[in-house]
């Protein structure tokens, strides 16, 4: 039983690619849990009597930097986007439509069915953040992921550039829409 057991992890492992696994962000992400819940190696790198607390002072400063770095990668995946690509104006359209005007509409559905059922308490930030990320322009690791393939960058960059392009106007509105909406859903007087 042993044996087999080891025969099929040895076959899953070949199969899969740990590289695409094992990205940065995961590795990342299981050294954060790692320091936050093993509590020796918590009280040895952070806190302001640590030790090792410059560990956590440099992380902060990578930290900080990290909002302008991710605009300007986003800056430069749009200016993919303005030299043109295949991409037709009613598949633009089209998907922009549904990204801001059909996803809202069913996210609003979604919630208020969640709340009907009991799935949502009745915190007001809690039911607008649930609302906004419905409304919220795709994510860069759509972006990112066409250029590790190296499939569709020019489509994604017109895209993107025209989703990020009305995600202001787009926020606005459903994000007006969203407060009024919560107010009205869970019966709040202001």
């Amino acid at each position: 039983m042993l044996n087999a057991m080891k025969q099929k992890s040895w076959n899953f492992s070949r199969h899969i690619n740990l590289k695409a696994v094992f990205a940065p962000s995961t590795i990342a992400a299981i050294v954060g849990f790692v320091i936050g819940t093993v509590t020796p190696i918590h009280m040895l790198l952070i806190g302001t009597t640590a030790p090792l607390r410059v560990i956590q002072d440099s992380t902060s400063l990578v930290r900080d930097a990290a909002i302008p770095i991710v605009t300007l990668i986003i800056g430069g995946n749009l200016l993919r986007g303005l030299k043109g690509s295949d991409i037709s104006l009613p598949v633009v359209l089209g998907i922009v439509s549904v990204r801001y005007v059909f996803l809202p509409l069913c996210g609003i559905l979604t919630v208020k069915g969640a709340i009907y059922l009991g799935f949502v308490g009745t915190d007001p930030l809690y039911v607008f953040v649930l609302l906004l990320q419905f409304a919220v322009p795709p994510a860069m690791n759509t972006g990112t992921i066409m250029q590790l393939f190296g499939v569709g960058e020019s489509e994604c960059s017109v895209i993107m550039l025209w989703t990020y392009g009305l995600a202001s106007i787009s926020l606005s509105l459903w994000s007006t829409f969203f407060m009024w909406l919560v107010s009205y859903l869970l019966h709040f007087d202001y």
